[in-house]
């Protein structure tokens, strides 16, 4: 289960196709979503993010740097330009539904898409190898009523949370794709109460902790690393209640 090396050297190339693509995931795919059944959760699909299957048995994906449109039996795709065509293609009026709350990125439909295929397809690992922990985190943790895990369009991040009967145990585990605050993807914890002194809780933008994709990348077995950060975190939670 390899993780999702970055292009070499190159975080402002990723940073760049990361925000062009969390556009997307706003103003196109999740209004994708909400014409048909009012919600705008996302989730991981091969080679990026997209719509669950819609009520119509259609699903809208981004696939690299393509926007991909699967019905019954066929999937048409175009290459991601603008917004406005993006939507167009899809058959919807573009923009994030801000009768739900404001959008997190700008809407500037004809404004050019900045994105690298190769950072893409970085961002698409990132997604599929933390769905794959995050997932697995959940059943070990069933006893802690854990949610679907969800990518919400708004933070363009993937995260589940738990509903353990002790409210002071209770967090979102996810991971970012990287934002202002943290550049770089990392997997967090995020308590919804208070924590002790642990030195674990290292996040420096909110309430939690942080594991980097560069420390990731320094393990030899990511995964398992990946499994004790979040391990740890309900650990300390759990000790902490």
């Amino acid at each position: 289960m390899p993780t999702a090396p970055l292009p070499t050297g190159d975080l402002e190339v990723f940073v760049a196709t990361r925000d062009a693509l969390h556009r997307v995931a706003e103003h196109v795919v999740a209004k994708a979503r909400f014409v048909h059944d009012r919600e705008i959760r996302l989730t991981t699909t091969d080679g990026g993010f997209g719509t669950p299957l819609l009520p119509d048995n259609t699903r809208v994906r981004v696939d690299g740097s393509d926007l991909v449109v699967d019905t019954a039996g066929r999937s048409a795709r175009i290459g991601l330009t603008t917004i406005a065509d993006a939507a167009a293609f899809v058959g919807i009026v573009p923009g994030f539904p801000v009768e739900l709350y404001p959008a997190a990125t700008p809407f500037e439909p004809d404004r050019p898409l900045s994105i690298d295929r190769d950072a893409a397809r970085s961002l698409a690992t990132w997604y599929a190898f933390t769905a794959e922990v995050l997932t697995q985190f959940a059943v070990e943790i069933a006893d802690a009523s854990p949610s679907p895990l969800i990518l919400w369009p708004e933070h363009f991040d993937q995260a589940f949370y738990t509903e353990d009967a002790v409210e002071a145990r209770r967090a979102n585990y996810g991971a970012s794709p990287g934002d202002d605050g943290h550049p770089e993807p990392y997997l967090y914890v995020g308590p919804w109460g208070s924590t002790d002194s642990d030195e674990f809780w290292n996040a420096e933008n909110f309430n939690g902790a942080v594991l980097a994709l560069g420390d990731l990348d320094a393990e030899p077995d990511p995964a398992a690393t990946a499994m004790n950060f979040l391990r740890t975190g309900r650990t300390l939670l759990v000790a902490h209640a």
